[in-house]
């Protein structure tokens, strides 16, 4: 059934679906929206009633593959005490949904090469509630205190996002070429070794 003849929802839905599937490929420069209307099978002037611009839609598709993570992130911080294994269980959470999701990772990637700074409300607000709670952690002493909040945040970060972004044939030059799961999980474990050797504090001598 044509996407016009559907209600709203459903057209919004086709709309986003026919839209990350484009910017997944190309990125954000490089989409047109009379691309993303052909293939959703709606007019153009359907996707501006629904989204505004290109610029709007782009933050959308964002949001809508980002917000299955940040829902269960912010919601194991809320239920959580200031903890090393907070941060553990979060750091494997993350490193699961990308592996799960590598539209998203594609989506970032794109986002690093065209310099894309609008990181979206959502994102903020888990950044910085990640942060809070790595403070809490520091204040309680699960957490090393010599070491600033947003930097652990970043490392966090990178080290599961570069893992998969580096399976992108652009960067494979750049690092080996992981093969599959098998190698998806030794590499978390040996992130885990490695990451929580540096952030919990260290016995007395």
């Amino acid at each position: 059934m044509p996407a016009t003849k559907r209600d709203p929802e459903a057209t919004r839905t086709a709309i986003l679906d026919a839209a990350e599937a484009v910017f997944v490929e190309k990125g954000f420069a490089d989409s047109a929206t009379s691309v993303i209307a052909k293939n959703a099978k709606v007019t153009k002037s359907l996707i501006h009633h629904h989204f505004g611009s290109k610029e709007a839609l782009w933050t959308e598709v964002k949001a809508r593959r980002f917000s299955r993570y940040a829902e269960q992130q912010l919601e194991m911080i809320a239920s959580s005490g200031p903890s090393a294994q907070l941060l553990e269980q979060s750091l494997e959470l993350y490193f699961r949904f990308l592996q799960d999701n590598p539209e998203l990772v594609r989506l970032m990637l794109w986002m690093h090469l065209e310099r894309d700074q609008a990181s979206g409300a959502q994102f903020q607000e888990m950044s910085q509630s990640g942060v809070r709670a790595i403070e809490a952690s520091q204040e309680a002493g699960e957490l090393r205190a010599d070491i600033s909040a947003d930097s652990i945040l970043f490392v966090f970060l990178a080290v599961s996002e570069h893992w998969f972004q580096a399976r992108d044939p652009y960067l494979r030059s750049l690092c080996c070429e992981p093969a599959g799961t098998a190698d998806d999980d030794r590499y978390l474990a040996d992130v885990l070794k490695i990451f929580f050797e540096g952030v919990v504090p260290r016995p007395p001598a």
